[in-house]
């Protein structure tokens, strides 16, 4: 994990708590009714799941750890930045229309888990934008040309 720095460090955090939300959810809601709106499944009471969310959150979480732990510095950047990219669009498609999200169980503005959505895309794309800028002035300092 140490062998890209700030970027691994936050992608793994970030990752297992969406393979954990991701696995969690799953015990709420079970298998059935994969693509169904439940309104009645809430995670922690507050955020609408169903099946494809959960294996949403945990295909996400995986790919997070996995790109930045099994590679350069640059793809771990990437991927936080693509993963929080992703989250902050799905929070605006979350808020904008009630019936956008239904296949995942998202239910309009007043779902938690739009709060859910923008906290953690923020985090990720602020922390891949951070990353960068620690690399991009670390190669300044050694004289690695930066393009």
């Amino acid at each position: 994990m140490g062998k890209n720095g700030f970027a691994s460090t936050a992608g793994v955090l970030i990752g297992a708590a969406y393979v954990a939300v991701g696995i969690i959810g799953f015990a709420v809601t079970g298998f059935s009714n994969f693509v169904q709106d439940t309104d009645d499944a809430l995670l922690f009471g507050f955020a609408s799941v169903n099946p494809m969310h959960n294996l949403v959150h945990v295909t996400i979480g995986t790919f997070l750890i996995f790109m930045t732990t099994r590679s350069g510095q640059a793809t771990a950047e990437g991927a936080l930045m693509g993963v929080g990219i992703f989250y902050v669009a799905a929070f605006v498609i979350g808020v904008v229309a009630a019936d956008n999200l239904t296949i995942i169980s998202m239910n309009g503005a007043a779902d938690g888990e739009n709060l859910v959505h923008i906290l953690t895309g923020v985090t990720a794309l602020t922390a891949g934008l951070f990353s960068a800028g620690q690399s991009e002035a670390a190669a300044r300092r050694s004289g690695v040309p930066v393009q």
